[in-house]
């Protein structure tokens, strides 16, 4: 996957100062004949409201726009959200199984590890969201 990719939405502006907009997610399986028996199918609304202003045009509430965020960004929310915490994982069981503890005791000292590192995550998320940020464009149809 290049790294020029984008995810890109279609999406509504709720609010200018500052800028926010409401997007639509579909499931994949939204067209599927089943999907009133099935509970994975259906529409979810998110609001987005770490938007980069535009610089050619001025966004007015109810427009609607395209929304745009690069892969590499999620590939990089992934790896803080899941991959990190995986390493950190195995490096805390495996010197903890050097201490050789009781089993409570190595389960206490994964968790509380995981826990550590997702506090300093939350302490630092002023810094990592302004690395996260999506861009928004006109929406021509």
């Amino acid at each position: 996957m290049r790294s020029g990719q984008v995810i890109r939405h279609k999406g509504i502006i709720t609010g200018i100062d500052p800028l926010t907009a409401e997007i639509m997610t579909e499931e994949a399986c939204t067209s599927c004949r089943a999907k009133g028996y099935c509970s994975f199918s259906g529409e979810k609304r998110k609001e987005i409201t770490y938007l980069e202003e535009p610089a050619d045009w001025k966004p007015v509430v109810g427009e609607v726009v395209w929304i745009e965020m690069r892969t590499r960004l999620g590939f990089k929310a992934l790896w803080f959200g899941m991959g990190l915490p995986l390493i950190i994982l195995g490096i805390s069981i495996t010197l903890g199984k050097l201490l050789d503890p009781a089993e409570w005791v190595l389960g206490f000292i994964a968790i509380m590890s995981i826990g550590i590192y997702y506090f300093v995550l939350y302490l630092l998320k002023d810094r990592i969201q302004n690395d996260f940020y999506f861009t928004v464009h006109h929406f021509e149809p």
